[in-house]
């Protein structure tokens, strides 16, 4: 099975489906890879809930995507609001070597019971790092994408650089890749535990 299947969920105002489509677009553009994006969110769209998948097929030969939409378990689910966490149990992510990552943000959810039972759990306080580093929390997304290159390996740097530049105005454009470095270093110190501890 060479699908890669990608869930963010939060709520509207995070970046969440502006993430997703800088993942399918660092995918499919720049790597040339067959992806999908679907997304969903509530009718008061800013606060409301709302979640984005990307599937990403990693075989070059296989130029479409049968369905189109992600099944769990997931290969990477980032949770950025509590009541996105509460829906959270271990068997949604997977337990396989290079991949069962789970990225969620303390600074928006207060408890998070599952995270206790997934191994490959990332804990990073992204929207508090974006307004105390770079004055923003739209700065969030670059740091999720950051830590969404290292960890999930299917998207080199340059292609997620050349996707940042697509994304960001020209006028933040140092700035957002001043935040993409520091949620790389982030995943590369979390990898860098990871492999410690086995």
């Amino acid at each position: 099975m060479t699908r890669y299947e990608i869930r963010i969920a939060g709520f509207g105002g995070q970046g969440v489906i502006t993430l997703s489509k800088m993942i399918i677009t660092a995918a499919s553009i720049y790597e040339n890879l067959a992806a999908t994006q679907t997304e969903a969110y509530s009718a008061s769209a800013r606060g409301g809930s709302c979640w984005a998948e990307v599937v990403v097929e990693l075989d070059k030969n296989i130029e479409t995507i049968d369905y189109p939409q992600a099944l769990s378990p997931y290969d990477f689910l980032i949770v950025l609001s509590g009541e996105s966490a509460a829906r959270v149990n271990p068997s949604l992510i997977k337990e396989e070597k290079n991949t069962g990552y789970l990225v969620w943000d303390p600074s928006t959810i207060a408890t998070f019971k599952a995270v206790e039972k997934i191994q490959k759990s990332l804990s990073i306080p992204v929207q508090k790092i974006a307004v105390e580093n770079f004055g923003n929390i739209v700065f969030g997304n670059s740091i999720l994408f950051g830590v969404f290159t290292v960890l999930s390996g299917i998207i080199s740097e340059e292609s997620a650089i050349e996707t940042l530049k697509k994304f960001v105005p020209r006028s933040t454009l140092d700035k957002n890749l001043e935040a993409f470095e520091l949620g790389k270093k982030e995943a590369q110190d979390f990898m860098k535990g990871l492999t410690e501890a086995n």
